[in-house]
């Protein structure tokens, strides 16, 4: 569905589950759409939960919109609760969509119930020990060149588009091996490619904001987030490495973080009723 942000834009959503459930306001990763919240189908009618994911400016099948700092989305996803008149929300950020749902709980706390973070990409200046190599370079030159680095990630979309196998084994060539073996279910191929080519779908310019945003100075202090918060992260991730999370439940006061042995970026969400039964509790 689409709805029109307050200059008039449209943003675009997806939404899982029954309206009236639990709602919960899905921040899609790095290079990734809204179409990530059918990963959560399943597990939003088991639970309850209805999750809600905005494609984010220049993304998928949102308008572009300039923020000048990551902090700025946070009118963005105020405009979605209001539009579907929902007041409070949990707030769930996965990997680079972390950030944006932290913005959220640090800057709009009222309408925050709670919030979880799965592999959450951290700060810049958080260390990069255990992450990928690829995945390091990539961060470094989106500091000094976001454009570029999003017009790279683009051609990786294109890869995916005339060659899905190329694309896969290119992908894979750094991930853990709880990761290959996610990415060799059909389902989760399927989606991850999905996801990735509707990232591209109006060009790069929303993937090279993201990659702007998330490397510079965000402008919101974790340490005056308040909401109950939980952190997921699995020992295994080469994406974003575990440390992240540690790094996150030592600013965020109070917040339970949970290591999950053996896990990867991916492979963490095979089952994501498991980390999400926590959220109707």
């Amino acid at each position: 569905m689409e709805l029109r942000a307050r200059d008039g834009g449209v943003i675009a959503l997806e939404v899982i589950g029954d309206r009236d459930a639990t709602p919960v306001l899905l921040c899609h990763g790095l290079a990734d759409s809204r179409l990530a919240a059918q990963w959560f189908e399943e597990a939003a009618r088991e639970l309850e939960l209805c999750v809600i994911a905005p494609d984010r400016p220049g993304t998928g099948g949102s308008d572009r919109r300039f923020l000048a700092q990551l902090a700025d989305w946070v009118d963005e996803a105020a405009a979605v609760l209001d539009a579907l008149r929902i007041d409070t929300a949990v707030m769930l950020g996965v990997s680079g969509g972390g950030p944006f749902a932290a913005a959220c709980a640090a800057r709009i706390p009222a309408r925050v119930r709670s919030l979880m973070l799965v592999c959450p990409l951290g700060l810049p200046q958080w260390p990069t020990d255990g992450m990928a190599e690829g995945e390091r370079l990539a961060l470094r030159l989106a500091a000094h060149a976001p454009a570029f680095g999003g017009w790279g990630l683009g051609r990786l979309a294109a890869l995916a588009r005339s060659s899905p196998g190329a694309f896969l084994w290119l992908t894979a060539t750094s991930q853990p091996e709880a990761d290959i073996r996610s990415m060799q279910q059909p389902e989760v191929r399927e989606s991850f490619i999905n996801c990735y080519l509707e990232a591209f779908r109006r060009g790069s310019w929303g993937v090279a904001q993201d990659l702007r945003l998330l490397t510079r100075p965000w402008g919101i202090d974790l340490g005056s987030i308040t909401v109950p918060t939980s952190i997921h992260h699995g020992d295994a991730d080469t994406t974003v490495p575990a440390q992240h999370a540690r790094l996150y439940a030592e600013a965020i006061p109070g917040a339970q973080l949970q290591i999950h042995p053996g896990q990867g970026h991916f492979s963490i969400l095979d089952h994501p009723q498991d980390i999400l039964a926590a959220l109707t509790g």
